[in-house]
């Protein structure tokens, strides 16, 4: 599985339209295997998508992100999981120990959406509020 996560610092950006990393991480037989970080200057949703596809990501962990690239995304047939919020290691950590959904990693004043587990995905926008 390939997990990507944007990145500014150490923590994963406050918002995916506009970051210009991502840490791509490799997981396979419950570990894992490497990550490496990329630049990401795609400029429109159409090429922020294809980018994510070219790249193999299947789950895609980020904070804010527009509805319209999050629609895009999740139509090419990735996972995205938004408005989460912490360091890049404490996010994966949390991602695979299923503690992802803990209010400690949602952004503050953002949507939470509705949690429905890390092998079905993230609900976009049909939930509470987090904070």
């Amino acid at each position: 599985m390939r997990i990507a996560i944007p990145v500014w610092r150490k923590s994963v950006s406050t918002v995916f339209d506009s970051a210009n990393r991502l840490i791509i991480i490799n997981f396979e037989a419950g570990r894992i295997k490497d990550r490496s970080k990329i630049k990401f200057i795609e400029s429109t949703i159409i090429s922020k998508t294809a980018r994510l596809r070219e790249l193999g990501v299947q789950v895609l962990v980020c904070g804010a992100i527009s509805r319209p690239l999050v629609n895009m995304i999740t139509a090419s047939g990735i996972k995205v999981i938004p408005f989460v919020r912490g360091t890049v290691d404490e996010v994966i950590n949390a991602y695979f120990n299923d503690c992802l959904p803990d209010n400690r990693f949602v952004m503050p004043g953002c949507c939470q959406g509705e949690w429905i587990g890390k092998k079905r995905g993230w609900r976009y926008g049909g939930g509470k509020r987090g904070g």
